[in-house]
């Protein structure tokens, strides 16, 4: 049963003054808000739609070749000017990948995704693109919103939107799509979830469709306060932001934050749900999806807790029957460090603000539970800033060579965000994309089930220096226990460059069969005045061989020859993800440019002045 947004928003009160209550102030250390589950709300399907496979190119320069190092992807620079114009107006390209099994008699594809709306997909032996337009002689990117009816499904048919974590679901063999998209009734924004799945796992195959669903969010997403009940003004409902998905046993699972657009967007909490992925998967009537809330109260918000990851099956095994979904994000650090309540976000410009924690959540029979606090060694979050109230939440301070060095700056101090010269964003304040699952069973290396993760961690006070931290965690029955936890006193030490110069930022952590630990990740640093090669941003790829407390030689990919100079953003979603077919491959993508990007405002509407030139890499390797 459909929960109105009047009693909706009735019994979120409710139970968020309930959680006060029963929490207590006997918090001494990490996390103290006292945040509350609330749900759950339901959204029936609206519609759905099925829909013929993106055309095929069959000329020669589409089918011949092979796959060696890496493959360039999508490419923003890519068929600019024609009526199929890839366009490049995306100041991030949210550029990720999956990984298709290879089926004898069939062959299999690497399907890549890039801010706004548009798929490519590669021949993983000749490394070429497929995708075109009806009688097309060259591969062009396809944009996915003609996967949904115009008619019956408008909301996202028309309304093309970012922010997209593809999937290739293995318990079914097929590739995901999946997206959230904001419509407005009467200048009212409202939200829906799109989602659309391949019929089979060959998308160069023309008996391939795709099933696409809608369902409008109105009905789970809280009212804004302001909103009396989502009656009155110009605003009804929080934003969702930063989707992440996964692929388990008892359905879809998706997360957003919940943002108010009041406030400058901040976020206050986030939502999971669950979606009925085994009629999905077979183009059948889809049950309605279920979501919960997790929120602070007003005077404790910005949440600690946010852009919460979804665990995604990555192994040829799937979970136990009956083992819940995992989720996980990172804890921002606190004040109880500075002697408080621990209910709000550490401000400290002289010692470096740490958090010891892990948030971890679980979907079971009885839905959304937690968090259950994971306690691992003390980070700072990359380029935290407490340089004024306010701006911890601020993430942005990773060098480019056009940046200037006098706007590089320590631990406390105003990052180069706030000057004219460009920086990038670290995303140091969230769990990086991805969040992998793997049942594993091998003589003389892993045995159980395992959660892989990483996230941007600063390195050194100094000048702010970024690296990566990395885990797998044991997990059974909805707990986890840490196996692997890279930056403390003993076990392996954090990814980061051991010449203590370039920082890394962007990774992206995957678990092959044998339990070696797979990390795509961009480094980046200042200007060199003997380097003969820049440190422009580049993209990199290492492993952590199982039980060795030392990565293998670094692999870079793709070195950039150029900055991003007209936006801090690089993107959110960089992937590393296993071969389906063998389950030790790792394939992963990444971005970087070959042109400074220096357009801006009304220039990027008008051709040939291209505000944005990404380029992506896609590349695979095989630890022995």
């Amino acid at each position: 049963m459909q929960i109105s947004a009047r009693i909706k928003c009735s019994l979120l009160a409710v139970l968020v003054l309930s959680g006060l209550s029963a929490f207590a102030q006997t918090c001494q250390t990490g996390d103290c808000q006292q945040g509350a589950i609330s749900g759950p709300f339901t959204a029936a399907q609206k519609a759905e739609n099925t829909a013929s496979n993106f055309s095929i190119c069959t000329s020669s320069t589409c089918t011949t070749g092979k796959f060696g190092t890496g493959i360039y992807g999508i490419d923003a620079q890519q068929n600019i000017g024609t009526q199929y114009q890839f366009w490049d107006k995306a100041s991030n390209f949210d550029d990720n990948i999956a990984v298709g099994r290879t089926v004898a008699g069939e062959n299999a594809q690497v399907l890549e995704w890039v801010d706004f709306g548009s798929v490519q997909a590669f021949d993983k032996v000749t490394g070429q693109p497929i995708f075109t337009f009806s009688g097309g002689t060259t591969a062009v990117p396809q944009n996915i919103d003609r996967l949904w009816s115009k008619s019956t499904q408008p909301e996202c048919a028309e309304n093309g939107s970012g922010n997209v974590p593809i999937l290739y679901d293995r318990l079914d063999n097929e590739f995901v799509i999946p997206r959230h998209v904001t419509f407005t009734v009467s200048g009212i924004p409202h939200y829906a979830w799109c989602i659309a799945v391949s019929s089979g796992s060959d998308l160069s195959s023309p008996n391939t469709s795709w099933y696409a669903y809608e369902y409008v969010l109105d009905s789970v997403i809280p009212c804004l306060p302001s909103s009396d009940n989502c009656t009155t003004g110009s605003l009804y409902y929080y934003a969702p932001d930063w989707p992440r998905a996964g692929t388990w046993s008892s359905g879809f699972y998706i997360t957003f934050d919940l943002t108010d657009p009041n406030d400058f967007y901040r976020i206050i909490g986030f939502e999971a749900c669950q979606l009925d992925r085994a009629d999905i998967a077979q183009g059948q009537p889809s049950n309605p999806m279920n979501c919960s809330t997790y929120m602070v109260p007003p005077a404790q918000e910005q949440n600690l807790i946010h852009s919460v990851d979804v665990a995604d099956i990555d192994s040829a095994a799937g979970p136990p029957s009956g083992e819940p979904e995992y989720f996980l994000a990172t804890v921002n650090p606190s004040n109880v460090q500075q002697g408080q309540n621990g209910q709000d976000w550490c401000t400290s410009k002289t010692t470096p603000c740490t958090s010891n924690q892990l948030a971890l959540f679980t979907w079971g029979s009885s839905g959304l539970t937690g968090p259950t606090f994971v306690t691992v060694n003390p980070y700072t979050p990359g380029c935290y800033d407490t340089s004024a109230l306010g701006r911890e939440t601020n993430t942005i301070c990773v060098p480019e060579p056009s940046t200037s060095l006098k706007d590089i700056q320590g631990y406390g101090s105003p990052p180069c965000l706030w000057f004219p010269t460009p920086c990038v964003d670290s995303l140091g304040d969230r769990i990086a994309n991805r969040l992998t699952y793997n049942h594993l069973s091998t003589t003389g290396g892993p045995n159980g089930e395992f959660l892989t993760a990483s996230h941007v961690v600063m390195e050194s006070a100094t000048n702010n220096r970024t690296g990566i931290r990395y885990y797998i965690l044991q997990v059974s029955n909805g707990s986890a226990s840490v196996l692997l936890n890279s930056g403390g006193s003993s076990g392996p030490p954090d990814l980061e460059d051991p010449n203590a110069t370039l920082f890394y930022y962007m990774p992206s952590a995957a678990l092959d069969k044998k339990g070696n630990l797979g990390i795509t990740f961009n480094s980046s640093g200042p200007h060199c005045s003997n380097c003969s090669t820049q440190p422009h941003p580049a993209l990199n790829f290492s492993v952590l061989p199982w039980g060795e407390t030392s990565f293998a030689p670094n692999t870079v990919e793709t070195r950039g020859k150029a900055d991003e100079q007209n936006s801090n953003s690089w993107g959110e979603y960089a992937s590393t993800v296993i071969d389906s077919s063998n389950d030790l491959t790792f394939y992963g993508v990444g971005e970087y440019f070959d042109t400074d990007e220096t357009g801006k405002g009304s220039a990027c509407n008008t051709l040939p002045n291209h505000c944005y030139i990404w380029r992506t890499r896609i590349f695979r390797q095989t630890y022995k």
